[in-house]
Formats: C-alpha cells, structure tokens, sequence
C-alpha cells in the first residue's frame, strides 16, 4: 500500500462543537421528517436504512487493481475523516495494488469555507492525485451557521441553512464524479452527546438523499456500525475477529486508533468491493 499525504498539516484535532440545543435539534428533525433511532440511519424522507452502503444509481466497475496499476483511494474529510485515513493506512498496509491518499483535514467542514475551503481544496487535489475512488467522512463541525461571505450567515436550523448546506455537499458530488472518481459517503457514527447525535442524524439524512441522486456515488451508514447490541452509543465494541475493542475516544465523538479506525475502514473497503467488483487485500480489524 503506498502511503500519501498532502502538503498541508492539519491542527491538532478537536471535538466539534456541542454549542447545539436540544431545541434546535428537535426542529431540525422535525423539518427533515427523520426520528433518531439507534442502530439505523434516518435519510431525509424519514425512511431507515440498513448498515449496508446504499444508492439508486446505476454503478460501473472498477478494473482490478494491480501493482503497475494501483487503485488510488483519497479520503477526505475533517477530524473523524482523519480517523477514516488511519484504518485505511492500516488494513491496506499490506496491499502493493492500492495507493492511499490521506488528505482529510482536522477542524474543517463545509460550514465555514472561510476556515477551509473544501470545494477548492478537493480539485486541487482531485487534479494532484487523480483517485479512482474517493472516501469522505465530514459533518461534525457542521452543526453551526453557515458562512455565506463577508458579514453573512445563514442561522443553523433555517430553512436557508438547509438550502445552502444541501448545495454544498452536492457540489462535493458533482466536483467528485466530474474528476471521473467514484465517491463513497461515510456517514457520521452514533455519538454519546444525545442532542449532538440527533444533529449528526439530521446530517446523515442529507447525505443519504443526495447520495441517492448522484451516479457513482454511494452513501455508506456507521450508526449501526458503531452500536451496541442495544442500539447504544458504546466506547467499546465487538470486532469481525469477536475481539472486544476500544472504538471510540474518551471525548464521545472520535474513532479511536485502532480498534475503531479499523472498523469503520474494514466496512468502507468492503463497500468499495460489492460495489465496483473488485477485490482488495486488507487486514481486518489490525488491533
């Protein structure tokens, strides 16, 4: 696995903001027609999804990696994107035939470009490193007014904000599937915080329903995935080996390397392979 990181450090990385009331959660939900319900991802016509990446594309293959001809994988994201690149830098480690690109930047999101720009970011490195698929896992530092220029914002929770934040993740899609790439939308795990967890539900549904529009994308649920046996935000988990696993950081938002990073990597290459048909060769749950 070939290793590749971006010219640009990330800043130590941090919980995202929980500056969310219960309140504003509750209209959000309301507004998107979702119910959080563990275990399962509401999208935003209120229908609950399996853990199973799901789309209503039409999906073309990948041709067969080899190591003349590596499969480029990009992630991208913020801070939990971060976690994302980690396991796929550990269960692809010792795969020659796929060449990993971790250019997932901490603190960032699509609610303020002022911080970080991610569409300009994106073709920048689309252009820079041309990957056959791309992982993106974002959406934690989301949950705030969107910056809109210069003295402008649209208040979380309104229906502007709704609008423009809609158009953003589209236009991650469109820039993706326009670079020739395919793109699978990790979505956001289950988190400790109640109302924090009720956001990233709101969020998921977004990303779910505009997954669903976009051909060659495909949207991947982990709140099951980071469930216990009873539909429960838990820190510790069962692996695929039945090892149990400290998955989550003592801050109830993060993966934790690597018991958890390895998860959430294992599902994303599987997803990859039952939807573009082709096999990789990864180390499951490398704890």
């Amino acid at each position: 696995m070939h290793r590749v990181s971006p010219e640009h450090a990330a800043p130590p990385r941090r919980a995202p903001e929980l500056l969310l009331t219960s309140l504003v959660c509750c209209l959000l939900l309301a507004a998107c027609g979702a119910t959080a319900s563990p275990g399962n991802t509401t999208g935003a016509n209120g229908n609950l999804t399996s853990s199973r990446p799901t789309t209503t594309t039409t999906t073309l293959g990948l041709r067969q990696p080899t190591a003349s001809r590596p499969l480029t994988i990009m992630d991208v994201g913020d801070s939990l994107g971060e976690d994302l690149g980690l396991g796929l830098g550990y269960t692809l480690a010792t795969d020659t035939t796929v060449r990993v690109v971790q250019a997932a930047y901490g603190d960032s999101g699509l609610a303020r470009p002022d911080f970080y720009n991610w569409p300009a970011h994106l073709k920048s490195d689309l252009a820079q490193y041309h990957p056959q698929v791309v992982t993106i896992l974002i959406g934690g530092n989301d949950g705030q007014g969107l910056y809109l220029g210069p003295g402008s914002w649209a208040t979380f929770g309104t229906a502007q904000w709704r609008t423009d934040y809609v158009r953003r993740v589209a236009q991650v899609m469109d820039e993706v599937v326009k670079a020739g790439a395919r793109l699978v939308w990790v979505g956001l795990p289950i988190m400790q915080d109640a109302s924090f967890a009720a956001t990233m539900q709101m969020l998921n549904g977004i990303y779910k329903r505009q997954s669903a529009l976009h051909r060659g994308v495909v949207y991947m649920p982990t709140w099951a995935l980071f469930s216990n046996a009873q539909g429960q935000y838990s820190a510790y988990l069962t692996n695929s080996l039945g090892q149990n696993v400290l998955a989550r950081d003592p801050d109830g938002v993060h993966i934790a390397p690597p018991g958890g990073c390895d998860i959430v990597a294992v599902a994303t290459i599987k997803a990859i392979e039952r939807t573009w048909h082709v096999r990789l060769s990864y180390v499951a749950d490398a704890s």
